[in-house]
């Protein structure tokens, strides 16, 4: 991939994510705290998203590359808090910010359990869960060296990150990003929030891969 096609991906990204941020900004929860949650998180994935975006776009490569394991992470959780969360962590995690609130939820459930969990729930959509595994099994291991200053980013510092690269994992980003959408439009109750969703999926098909290597 060359400079001025790179430039081209990344005018059509921020467009992308203009049009998503859009969206976005029109949904309301369905009134009850599950759908709240599930998209509070959502709109948190999707901020991460951007920040990705951003960083990249502005040379900040290793710190935009971190903020993709977040953004997985509270995907993923907006979705265990839709599907397959109990009641009890419902209510602790509805609680406002205090040290009381924040010790008693300090115990939740990192990703492999939240997964387990949704592969158990009858609502869960299979096919969903599908793509949050791959999306997982691809990235998981170069997300964790990226957070934790591993030999990735030391490898990148002194080689440079190649266009493709960049290219790679903002598509990538962008993929959960589309999920995201899909969780928050679903939160709201209303099918016809699923309209501007299914045609990020027309409009942008050059910024929405399946996830790559």
């Amino acid at each position: 991939m060359t400079e001025r096609e790179f430039a081209t991906f990344l005018d059509r990204n921020g467009r992308f994510h203009q049009r998503v941020a859009e969206d976005l900004a029109q949904l309301t929860a369905y009134p009850d705290q599950r759908f709240d949650l599930a998209l509070k998180s959502a709109l948190l994935s999707a901020e991460h998203g951007a920040g990705a975006f951003v960083l990249v776009s502005g040379g900040l490569h290793a710190s935009g590359y971190t903020l993709l394991r977040p953004q997985f992470e509270t995907l993923v959780r907006g979705i265990w808090l839709l599907h397959a969360a109990s009641d009890t962590w419902i209510e602790k995690l509805s609680r406002p910010l205090y040290r009381e609130t924040a010790e008693a939820a300090k115990d939740a459930l990192m990703v492999a359990e939240m997964l387990k969990g949704l592969r158990k729930s009858e609502t869960a959509p299979s096919g969903l869960l599908d793509q949050i595994e791959t999306c997982r099994d691809v990235m998981w291991k170069a997300l964790n060296s990226y957070n934790h200053g591993g030999f990735h980013p030391l490898a990148r510092s002194q080689t440079g990150y190649p266009f493709q690269l960049s290219y790679d994992v903002l598509r990538n980003s962008n993929a959960m990003l589309a999920i995201a959408s899909q969780l928050a439009a679903i939160v709201t109750g209303d099918p016809q929030n699923m309209v501007p969703v299914r045609t990020l999926h027309t409009d942008f098909a050059d910024c929405l891969p399946i996830i790559s290597q």
